[in-house]
């Protein structure tokens, strides 16, 4: 198993959040972005090793989700915002820097 690294970071307002991947599920209620620092939350998920992946990340409340397809071993880190209406999700090979 892998794991896949989901930051939560802008635009995140006492949210309940669904992030699915690989058969694994996580939800978590009251996301709320920390300013100070730009995160709201991070999700660790296990994915089965080898090929890519989908990731759904959800806010049902507001009708937003997104899918990314994501390759544990080169981009196992998912940059999550949640600003002007639009959830978007962005891949990295690094996980980011946070103050």
């Amino acid at each position: 198993m892998r794991s896949i690294h989901v930051y939560l970071e802008n635009g995140f307002d006492h949210d309940r959040v669904t992030v699915v991947a690989g058969g694994d599920e996580h939800e978590e209620q009251n996301v709320t972005t920390r300013y100070q620092v730009g995160l709201a939350s991070i999700v660790e998920l296990q994915v089965p090793d080898g090929s890519a992946t989908d990731v759904r990340i959800a806010l049902p409340a507001r009708g937003l989700e997104v899918d990314v397809p994501v390759d544990p071993v080169a981009t196992p880190h998912i940059r999550v915002n949640a600003t002007d209406g639009v959830l978007t999700a962005r891949t990295e090979a690094a996980p980011p820097r946070f103050a």
